[in-house]
């Protein structure tokens, strides 16, 4: 391969592997997928950080926040690529020169949107905006799957001269496409046998190139073409100019790959970004001041973003995306809950004090962010909303019921009293309980003089003192036991919020998985994809 006008167009039925084929060809593959052969870029075998440093990824999908405008997403993704060595300034610069070539600017101010929840830009535009994303760093390579799916002929062609006006630079796209028009066909170079007058462009392809099992006659045709080509006076060329002194691992197109690091900027800086990111997507998330949503689902639904941005794109580390969404989102659950514990106090008559009411703010607060590291953990480990909807119940409900509101600790069999002692709603519930009764050295109507009478609702008292009441749900009865209960709050908050970034990172190892996709590929020798094949195997 050599950075040129050079346009490579597989045409193929679905489920044929394309999408596979260009995943094993950026080396982005899940580990059940088994690649065999050899993948040369000027006669050099780089690896996956290599690989990405000189090439970038458009998807078929397009996924981006949908609350950031067309502009503010170029900013983010220019930020985190570009990296120091790039001023503010040149990568404005940059930004703006990509909008105007993909003609983007007469939406740069619009928000993306959201699904069925929030209007945006629309399909052509989306996908020119993937374009955008990705031709920022000025990437030698470019691959491209399915770029004109789902989208109208007259976008198609938008599209597909977007690609061409990027070719024309002297970049290399390679690009998978299924069921092209003829216009958008002859756009692409062509290589191979002649295709009939009476054939459609890309049957004639398929119908050539395609390999019926235990037929010889399709083999020999295919590895007859490939020597042809080898032989030709551009295959000659090709050859030297990726096999030649001019061929070197260290510095391919101008990039020293030698020296480039796993991610552009710094984790502190990808750490800053992402929270400035995720703030500002808080901010203008439409159910922010409605009804909220279960924060699991909210959770799944930012995964595949991540998995793309990270496992494909590689431009921030799993550590700083997940610290930056947890702290982005702590002024929401602070004022929330704040805003609740407000209402709930001064509406049920508790213990008029300042501290008191401070004290349950406290506890109402982490233990909000508490039940949110839950979801996140959940969210993590399952992958899957309808999943974590299913099977978080079994892990939330005992907690609940032996939290004490339900039962009395000293009612809790003995079998069942672990549970008590790894709930949460234990230790909210008994913080609060020890803030509100505390206070009272009597309970009015409940004197010690007063008259019990039995089987009267009015006149019956468990206790006669707040201290009392307190001994006979099992529960302590010193302001020690609030601040104890609210570290050991604090310390499961850290806690969930750890086994989520570790099951995050699990599975990361494997991104297919988090979207239920297993693939599995076998390259053999001969029909091994290279970008330059090594003649002497």
């Amino acid at each position: 391969m050599m950075p040129t006008i050079i346009n490579i167009t597989k045409h193929a039925y679905s489920g044929t592997g394309k999408t596979v084929l260009l995943n094993a060809l950026t080396m982005n593959v899940s580990s059940d997928v088994e690649v065999k052969g050899k993948i040369l870029v000027n006669g050099e075998q780089l690896s996956s950080t290599d690989m990405h440093c000189i090439s970038r990824y458009v998807h078929q999908n397009d996924l981006f926040i949908g609350t950031l405008t067309v502009r503010e997403q170029l900013i983010y993704s220019a930020e985190l690529q570009m990296g120091h060595s790039v001023s503010k300034v040149d990568r404005l610069k940059r930004v703006e020169e990509v909008l105007k070539e993909l003609g983007l600017k007469r939406c740069e101010t619009t928000l993306i949107g959201v699904t069925n929840r929030l209007k945006g830009i629309s399909c052509g535009e989306s996908k020119r905006l993937a374009f955008a994303c990705e031709i920022l760093t000025d990437p030698l390579i470019l691959f491209c799957d399915e770029p004109t799916s789902g989208l109208d002929s007259f976008m198609a062609v938008q599209v597909v001269n977007c690609l061409k006006d990027v070719a024309k630079k002297g970049k290399t796209i390679i690009t998978t496409i299924h069921q092209p028009s003829s216009q958008v066909f002859n756009m692409f170079d062509n290589i191979g046998f002649a295709c009939p007058e009476t054939y459609n462009p890309a049957d004639h392809i398929i119908k050539t190139l395609s390999i019926t099992q235990d037929e010889r006659e399709f083999q020999e045709r295919v590895n007859k073409i490939r020597t042809k080509f080898e032989k030709s006076t551009f295959g000659v060329m090709l050859y030297k100019k990726s096999h030649g002194q001019e061929s070197s691992q260290k510095v391919i197109g101008n990039k020293d790959l030698k020296k480039k690091k796993m991610y552009a900027v710094s984790f502190l800086s990808q750490f800053r970004i992402l929270v400035r990111r995720s703030f500002l997507t808080r901010m203008r998330d439409p159910l922010l001041l409605k009804v909220k949503l279960i924060q699991v689902i909210v959770i799944t639904s930012e995964l595949p973003i991540f998995l793309r941005e990270h496992c494909c794109a590689r431009i921030y580390s799993a550590s700083a995306y997940y610290l930056a969404k947890s702290i982005a989102e702590v002024p929401e659950y602070t004022i929330l809950p704040f805003c609740y514990a407000i209402i709930v106090y001064f509406m049920s008559g508790l213990y008029l004090a300042v501290k008191a009411f401070v004290i349950y703010c406290s506890v109402t607060i982490v233990v909000t962010n508490l039940a949110i590291s839950i979801a996140y953990a959940g969210a993590c480990i399952f992958g899957e909303d309808s999943l974590a909807l299913i099977y978080m119940p079994c892990f939330i409900l005992p907690n609940l019921v032996f939290g004490g509101f339900y039962i009395s600790f000293h009612s809790i069999p003995i079998y069942y009293q672990f549970i008590s002692y790894i709930s949460w709603f234990r230790f909210g519930f008994e913080a609060l309980q020890v803030n509100q009764w505390l206070n009272y050295k009597t309970i009015p109507g409940c004197e010690d003089d007063a008259t019990e009478v039995a089987n009267s609702i009015t006149n019956y008292c468990p206790a006669f003192s707040g201290k009392g009441l307190l001994v006979r749900r099992g529960m302590g009865t010193s302001e020690i036991v609030i601040l104890i209960n609210l570290a050991i709050l604090f310390v499961m908050l850290i806690g969930f919020r750890i086994i989520g970034l570790v099951a995050l990172l699990l599975r990361m190892e494997d991104p297919d998985t988090i979207l239920g996709h297993k693939k599995a590929l076998l390259f053999t020798h001969e029909n091994a994809p290279v970008l330059a094949h090594d003649k002497n195997e």
